[in-house]
């Protein structure tokens, strides 16, 4: 793959600068004279940034799909500036009907050219089909509106496989339910990456209103249907950590809460204080935090310094000293353990809280689950769920496990699972009361290079003699496959 389509985003390539461009010249040409300093140096920036697109890769399709940024075929792997970026991209062309747009190459692309096509994307809000307009009147030219989704995601691959050869391509249509879950999951994300963001930059109270506002988001869909977030929490992002680990442990929580018979109040109370379990962390150096080697004791002790930091942020949130209270309990006990051996160090003899124990579940699953500097390939699902029944009573509440392993299955969602037939499998879930936690899956077909979602079976299915139809051979990470279970399954 190109240079310019693999950009991994860390301050401003051209691909990031390409995004950033396309939210603030429309806004610049309603206010800036063609002549303006600030507009022309926009404008060129622009205009260079394409043409060094155009060199290595030709024509530039950019566009957002399931809230992450695409340049071409190529997912960009994002920046915490690019996740706001895409978010904002993302709100920005569904205003218009877009799915994105496409640059051919224009060796004598000026300023002007640029100016007309903003000014005409500017025009189509207010058009009763801002796509057919668009259509229209950019019929023919350099740059051109997306007219649909039907869109392909390309994937990189090591060579080496013992099961089945790489995927390079997945095609797939996700339902209007997966597509607001997903844009609810990437607001999620760029949220706290604000917050976190704001908390640094500020001595005084920072507003957190739209995170709370998306966490009820979550918990409406979570009451629509449960496997959509499920599905969500497999989204590992080794870039940026923290900020995917905390969105995923909230989905969790929140999912577990809803299990155990908890309200929409009370779902997004748990679900905030999942997001912030972490907060702290951003108060560690970033180089400890990604040091791929065993911690020394005393970089241990900085690192364990993280709970009692979240609880800090917490309470320079702008919100009434009692709803606050009510989020400081997760991030303080989630690593506190159930017999009170964890850490922070602390006087009580008190048990840790319902929320406190949720939250030590989830995070500890998702760590498990995630690649990480110090552990580059993940842990199966089965194999952490087996780390953590060992945990169980004495670190982690062995109740609330047993309802956490029924809520995501033996084999929980997401999971490869290699069969006796030859067959790779990915789990979407197990239903309740399932023989033996046999969950149900989509068989994976290979078909011209690319990778198919095909028929869904169920792995307790029998035969007349009372036996199993397929049996399970062995259990895989999906990112050993470089798949992502929410771009398949969503």
């Amino acid at each position: 793959m190109s240079q310019a389509a693999n950009i991994n985003m860390p301050g401003s390539g051209p691909a990031e600068i390409l995004a950033q461009s396309l939210l603030r010249l429309p806004q610049l040409v309603k206010i800036h004279q063609p002549n303006n300093k600030l507009f022309v140096e926009n404008l060129t920036l622009f205009q260079n940034t394409l043409k060094t697109l155009w060199a290595d890769e030709g024509r530039i399709d950019i566009r957002v799909h399931r809230g992450r940024l695409y340049i071409n075929k190529a997912r960009l792997n994002f920046s915490p500036i690019l996740q706001v970026t895409a978010v904002k991209l993302m709100e920005y062309f569904e205003s218009r009907g877009l799915f994105g747009f496409s640059f051919d190459p224009k060796p004598d692309l000026t300023n002007e050219d640029i100016i007309d096509f903003i000014k005409k994307v500017n025009l189509s809000q207010n058009q009763p089909a801002p796509l057919d307009y668009l259509a229209e009147a950019l019929s023919g030219n350099w740059a051109a509106p997306i007219l649909d989704d039907n869109f392909k995601i390309t994937f990189l691959f090591s060579e080496e496989s013992g099961v089945m050869g790489r995927p390079l391509v997945w095609n797939s249509t996700p339902s209007s339910e997966a597509n607001r879950a997903r844009r609810t999951y990437s607001r999620a994300l760029a949220e706290l990456t604000k917050l976190n963001d704001n908390l640094s930059g500020s001595t005084g109270l920072v507003n957190f209103a739209k995170s709370r506002r998306v966490v009820q988001d979550m918990a409406e869909s979570l009451f629509r249907n449960e496997n959509i977030l499920l599905s969500l929490s497999t989204i590992r992002d080794y870039d940026d950590y923290t900020c995917s680990h905390c969105v995923n442990v909230a989905i969790l929580s929140m999912c577990l809460g809803r299990r155990l018979g908890l309200g929409k109040m009370e779902l997004a109370t748990l679900g905030l204080g999942g997001l912030f379990h972490d907060l702290g962390k951003v108060d560690i150096p970033i180089d400890l935090i990604r040091k791929p080697g065993k911690f020394t004791d005393l970089e241990y002790e900085e690192v364990k310094k993280h709970s009692l930091n979240s609880v800090c942020r917490i309470f320079r949130l702008n919100s009434d000293q009692s709803f606050k209270a009510k989020l400081l309990l997760p991030p303080f006990e989630h690593h506190l353990n159930l017999n009170l051996t964890g850490y922070p160090d602390s006087e009580r003899r008190f048990p840790l809280s319902l929320f406190g124990r949720i939250v030590a579940i989830t995070d500890l699953y998702d760590a498990l689950t995630s690649s990480r500097s110090y552990r580059p390939v993940p842990i199966s699902p089965d194999k952490a769920l087996e780390i953590m029944i060992k945990k169980a009573p004495l670190e982690i509440d062995s109740l609330l496990l047993k309802v956490f392993i029924n809520m995501v299955g033996i084999y929980p969602v997401g999971t490869l699972l290699l069969l006796d037939s030859r067959q790779v499998v990915m789990v979407s879930g197990t239903p309740a009361g399932a023989e033996a936690g046999r969950p149900q899956a989509y068989v994976l077909e290979k078909e011209d290079e690319m990778i198919k979602k095909g028929e869904l079976i169920d792995l307790a299915e029998k035969n007349e003699d009372g036996q199993f139809v397929r049996n399970i051979l062995h259990c895989f990470h999906s990112s050993e496959f470089g798949l992502f279970p929410s771009d398949v399954l969503l």
